[in-house]
Parts: C-alpha cells; structure tokens; sequence
C-alpha cells in the first residue's frame, strides 16, 4: 500500500457522518450537483438512465435557471432544485423532496408541463420540440401500492399494446425511503433493486444519513473515484461555518413548512368532521 492509498484510508476512516449535511435537503443537493462542475450530475443522470436501459448518454450539459415563474398573480411560484439543458435541447428538472409528499406526482407533472409549454416558440414545428424530462427524489411512496419500487420510469404510453405514445414526457420517481429500508435489511447493495449498479452507488451516498453500516459508504468511495470526491466535498461543506448555518436555515424552513401543511390538514379535516356532525343534527332535528 502506497501512501496515496494509506491517506485515502485513513480519510474515510476518520469521517464523522453524523456531522455531515444531509444531501437530501435541497441546499446540499444543489451545492454538490447544481455547481459549476456538471460531472456529478452527469454521472448520477447517466445512472438514472441506465438504471432502466435507456439508451441515452449525457457527455455535457448546462445547469439553466432553477425557476419557473408566475404566469398569473393566482399561480403558486414553483421552484425547482435544478434545470438543466442537454445538447439536443433536452430539458431535465431534477427535484428533492424530503418531506411533504402530498400530490408530489401531481406537482411534477405540473412542473412538466410549465416547462414543456415554455420551449415552444411562435411558428415552431410541434414535432421538432425537445423533450423534458422530470426526475424526482422523494422520501416515501409515490402510491398507496404494496409494490413500492425504488424507481419509477413513466412515459405515456399506448393502453393495448404499451408502446410507447411519445418521449416528449418522461418521469422518472426514485423512492429513496424503500432504497434505504432495502439496503438496511439486506446488509449491501447486492441484491434485487439495490443491486450493485452506479444509481445504488449514488443513492447510499445520497441517503447515508440512514444508511446503518457506514462501511458500505466506506467501500463505495474507494471504488468510484467520482463518488468519492463528492463525500469529500460534503465533508469541507460541512464544516464550513457559512455554509453550514445556511444549511441549517433551509433545514429549519422545510420542516416548519411541512409542520404547518399538516397542521392545516389537520385543522381543515376537523372542520370537516364538524360540518358533518352539525348536518347530521339538523338532519335529525327536521326529522322531529
């Protein structure tokens, strides 16, 4: 062992990931995968892609406003983690959402067409438009089903015989919570879904704040040599104390955002129970 290899050990060895920022919050996602270096995104894109044999290769791209605007005063502003370009014109809008699932595949499709109806300019050819496609990282379920898959690819498709209608849409929904319990359960990422793929190899990483053996994060890293810059990264990030503060801000929002969705819920559901109960009494007073 040389003393390349003897640092590189002893740098994984002594990471303390209980310090480390959760890349599942949207500000640490977008440090890493949102900079001006694409590598990182392009390697976890191709992942995707492969994940589910799509024979498309991302050499480069260009990481485009993050933002899709009003059109009207009533619309609600939706922000994206990242948009991104491909060469061909291809639109990609990547979302992390680590909380607050509700109507999630909804929005994305909303997110979808906004951004699908803003590439098309007076006199183009409809056929000429480029694609978009939507991936989304979320933290649970996109359905109700038994069947929870780690990841999702959706197209419109032909009900009869499931060609495909057109690649101007395609979904792709990644359930980092069944991944993490899949991993948990199994020791590794060696079997099933989690079999040893790139898109596994990111997702450990992605998900390491509940990944129980850390050695797996460990061996990875010193297998891909990319994976392994990020952690690094993630690690300076981390204890920077600017960084860390506006981490721990955004942190702060999306729980307390989430916290009043629920409380809304809440309070909205017992107002329905009590409509209910005031209409089953009058109910019963006309009756007498």
């Amino acid at each position: 062992m040389d003393n390349t290899e003897r640092k590189q050990e002893k740098w994984l060895m002594d990471i303390d990931f209980s310090k480390l920022m959760d890349l599942r919050v949207d500000y640490a996602f977008k440090l890493i995968f949102g900079s001006g270096d694409t590598r990182f995104l392009i390697s976890l894109l191709n992942a995707i892609f492969a994940n589910k044999k799509i024979p498309r290769k991302i050499k480069s791209l260009t990481i485009i406003n993050p933002y899709l605007e009003k059109h009207t005063k009533e619309d609600k502003l939706s922000i994206l983690d990242m948009r991104a370009r491909l060469d061909d014109g291809t639109t990609i809008l990547i979302e992390m959402h680590l909380y607050d699932l509700d109507d999630l595949k909804y929005k994305t499709i909303r997110s979808w067409a906004r951004a699908y109806g803003e590439e098309i300019n007076s006199g183009d050819n409809y056929s000429m438009q480029p694609p978009v496609i939507c991936v989304t990282f979320a933290n649970g379920s996109m359905d109700d089903s038994e069947n929870q898959k780690i990841h999702k690819c959706c197209k419109i498709m032909d009900i009869d015989d499931i060609t495909v209608f057109t690649d101007a849409l395609e979904l792709h929904y990644i359930d980092m919570k069944a991944f993490v319990k899949a991993v948990n359960q199994t020791g590794g990422i060696g079997k099933g879904e989690t079999q040893e793929t790139m898109l596994a190899q990111w997702l450990t990483v992605i998900t390491e704040k509940d990944i129980n053996d850390k050695a797996i994060i460990k061996n990875i890293c010193e297998e891909q040599e990319e994976i392994g810059m990020v952690v690094s990264e993630l690690v300076r990030m981390s204890e920077d104390k600017v960084m860390r503060q506006a981490y721990q801000r955004r942190q702060d929002e999306i729980i307390l955002y989430n916290n009043l969705i629920r409380r809304a819920e809440t309070a909205e559901s017992e107002n329905e129970l009590l409509k209910q109960q005031i209409d089953q009494l009058r109910s019963q007073l006309a009756e007498r």
